[in-house]
């Protein structure tokens, strides 16, 4: 099972994502990566957001726990909240594929394919307060 790390980080009640474009749909990537061998959680987020985009982060806590379990690829989502310490999002090319940052309004981000896909767990938490399970199990992750 691979194991993904990734930050939300929010600024105006906006989520800082990465937009992708696979075989004509747009999908927005909560900013992360894959651990390298032997690298513990934390510093593989970030290192990833240091290398892609370009921020200095301080990882906080873990907020979900999700599971997504495909053909032949499994992969652990450990979705931790951070808080930039410095830098401004900027795509480094050479280090990701995504077409350009983007900050989405939580209280719309129903209408976005997130990956992962926990758009009703993030506005549950940060618009209505509402208390959550860390652990979400497997969830629904719509491939393009």
């Amino acid at each position: 099972m691979k194991t993904r790390p990734s930050a939300i980080i929010l600024a105006d009640n906006k989520l800082l994502t990465l937009k992708y474009n696979y075989n004509g749909n747009l999908l927005y990537a909560i900013p992360g990566g894959n651990l390298e061998f032997g690298e513990k959680l934390e510093v593989a987020l970030k290192r990833e957001l240091e290398e892609e985009i370009g921020l200095e982060i301080e990882v906080q806590n873990l907020l979900f726990l999700a599971e997504v379990h495909q053909q032949n690829k499994d992969t652990l989502h450990c979705v931790f909240k951070a808080k930039v310490v410095s830098g401004t999002p900027q795509l480094n090319p050479n280090e990701t594929t995504a077409l350009e940052i983007c900050w989405l309004p939580i209280e719309t981000i129903e209408n976005y394919n997130l990956y992962p896909n926990i758009k009703t767990q993030i506005k549950e938490h940060f618009l209505e307060g509402k208390d959550h399970q860390v652990f979400l199990g497997e969830i629904n992750q719509p491939w393009l």
